[in-house]
């Protein structure tokens, strides 16, 4: 059985919108395959910025030590997403 703290991460992580898009645009946008990992971490900053006010509006349930774990799942999550995004424009060349 999963622990809940780690499914909560896992959930916040992974299905959050503002990662998906701050890391497919700036895939798109990026020029050379190094700077998806600068977009990853954008990306899992902009989650975690995004769980963070959830928190505070009430409308999750967890608790702020739950952050980092966020950070950390979303920092790779945002950077398959700016590959994806990387790729597709890569397609359009």
């Amino acid at each position: 059985m999963i622990p809940p703290e780690l499914r909560d991460i896992l959930v916040l992580a992974l299905l959050n919108p503002a990662v998906v898009a701050v890391g497919f645009l700036m895939g798109r946008r990026a020029d050379q395959i190094q700077k998806l990992v600068i977009a990853g971490f954008l990306a899992g900053i902009a989650g975690t910025v995004f769980v963070w006010l959830l928190m505070l509006t009430g409308l999750s349930r967890s608790g702020p030590r739950l952050l980092m774990g966020v950070f950390i799942v979303a920092l790779f999550s945002g950077t398959l997403a700016a590959w994806l995004g990387w790729r597709v424009r890569g397609s359009k060349r």
